[in-house]
């Protein structure tokens, strides 16, 4: 898998320095809470971490290898299911 190209073809997702980011609005505090346990949830299942940003009803979330600050299939497949646990 070309991580590069995949990345290109994730809805609203922004390719910055190796990392996948995407803001997620929220109408209200708690439903951008719900999203965060659902998406800690999924990431401990996978154990994989994205980095989560909670700003009162906007969650943005940054999936990257942390460990090896590059972009890596895991990473696109964690953006896949964090959009499905938005949806």
């Amino acid at each position: 898998m070309d991580v590069k190209e995949e990345a290109k073809k994730l809805d609203g997702w922004e390719l910055k320095d190796e990392k996948l980011i995407k803001k997620f609005k929220f109408e209200r505090f708690l439903d951008g809470i719900e999203f965060v346990n659902a998406l800690a949830q999924h990431a401990e299942k996978e154990q994989h971490h994205p980095g989560i940003r909670i700003n009162y009803t906007t969650v943005t979330v940054v999936w990257t290898t942390f460990s090896t600050h590059e972009l890596k299939e895991r990473d696109i497949e964690g953006a896949r299911a964090t959009d499905k646990i938005f949806a």
